[in-house]
């Protein structure tokens, strides 16, 4: 067998598994997370490589066989994405400059099918392709007390989170990598 024959089946197998942990494992790294984050288009992808490899085998069936699972798979996938593209997409509500090198970053989303919005906060450290990103909190409006109202930076290494009922959460960020040491979630589901 020529050694292109194994092109695609590997090239399908290694898509198929950078699909299954882009969608298991979270990454913070800021490259990573915006631009390679696609689980089910990654997942449609191998599948449709997957159906490219099968029109060079020698028995018909086989060929069939492996073209209508691969159809399937690329369907579901596709499906799979647009359902958590309409229940889970989320929208920037802007940036708060702190301490360089961070920042923190708002992003708004509808929770469900019901009119709660969620809104999540996350802590960035700039720089450049190595730009990390983590979780700080995330707040749904579902108690009308714990909405989000504000958050602000009180000192280099330290944000104070505000809810609308008044109370305030401080998190601390670690010193040598920013990384929050502390997140703070309010009927958020995990």
């Amino acid at each position: 067998m020529p050694a292109r024959s194994f092109v695609l089946p590997a090239a399908s197998l290694l898509t198929g598994g950078l699909a299954v942990l882009v969608y298991v494992q979270d990454s913070d790294l800021v490259v990573l997370r915006e631009h390679l984050n696609h689980p089910f288009a990654l997942g449609a992808l191998a599948c449709l490589l997957m159906g490219a490899a099968a029109i060079g085998l020698p028995w018909w069936w086989l060929r069939v066989l492996i073209g209508v699972l691969a159809g399937l798979g690329a369907g579901a996938a596709l499906f799979g994405g647009l359902l958590a593209l309409a229940f889970a997409s989320t929208e920037e509500a802007g940036f708060l400059d702190g301490p360089a090198p961070y920042r923190i970053r708002l992003q708004q989303s509808q929770a469900g099918l019901g009119p709660d919005t969620v809104m999540w906060l996350s802590v960035r450290r700039d720089g450049g392709l190595l730009s990390r990103e983590w979780d700080l909190g995330c707040f749904n409006d579902d108690n009308p007390d714990d909405a989000f109202d504000s958050v602000q930076w009180t000192g280099p290494g330290s944000v104070e989170i505000r809810v609308a009922d008044g109370r305030t959460f401080p998190v601390p960020l670690d010193p040598a990598s920013g990384r929050p040491r502390t997140t703070v979630t309010l009927n958020c589901s995990p």
